[in-house]
């Protein structure tokens, strides 16, 4: 399991290049656009409020946070990537397994980029347990698939020794008990390119 407290440090300039270049060309690129496709017609089911804040954790570089409905608080527990972010929404340096946030503060949670790099389902449901606990409203988070032709290209070059990914894809049966365990249920998903890519988005509301 992670140690919420260990501080997160990346190379020197890192969040910027990330922020600048990650979904700017190529590959990234269509997963950007993906991505955006996908959170907007999950937001599209929720009754969006322009008035109450939405949490964008972790946010990163902010590359998703003006797509929610309302302010939106940016929380990362990377402080260099929340000093990379642009724009005037407010930002607070804390990590999603002790969010520094009081129980339903939020109109909903987005939480994007983060299941896939963690192993086990006992930290899966303490992350979010704590996405639910802040929001009074849906959590929209994304996950990897395991079955899916990205995984198992991803899968044979571990085999062959040809990368060390951390990355770690589960089946969707798995996720929704995870949510289930933290008090969630499954409204809709979307699947960034069904069967090919990883990636897939899970829009779930309070049990």
């Amino acid at each position: 399991m992670s140690n919420p407290e260990t501080p997160y440090r990346r190379e020197e300039g890192y969040p910027e290049r990330y922020r600048d270049r990650r979904f700017a060309g190529g590959s990234g690129q269509r997963t950007n656009r993906l991505e955006v496709q996908a959170i907007r017609q999950l937001l599209a089911m929720t009754d969006g409020n322009p008035d109450t804040p939405w949490l964008d954790a972790p946010c990163g570089a902010g590359r998703l946070s003006d797509l929610l409905p309302g302010p939106v608080v940016r929380s990362d527990r990377s402080l260099a990537m929340l000093q990379a972010c642009q724009g005037e929404a407010t930002r607070v340096c804390g990590s999603v397994h002790q969010l520094p946030f009081a129980d339903r503060s939020f109109a909903g949670t987005l939480c994007m980029r983060l299941l896939h790099h963690i192993p086990g389902s006992e930290e899966r449901r303490q992350i979010l347990t704590e996405l639910r606990r802040v929001s009074r409203g849906p959590v929209i988070v994304s996950f990897f698939h395991s079955i899916s032709l990205q995984h198992a290209r991803r899968q044979l070059a571990r085999r062959l020794g040809k990368t060390q990914s951390g990355r770690c894809a589960i089946r969707f049966s798995v996720l929704r008990a995870d949510l289930a365990a933290a008090g969630l249920q499954v409204v809709a998903t979307r699947p960034l390119l069904r069967f090919v890519s990883e990636q897939w988005l899970v829009l779930a509301q309070q049990g």
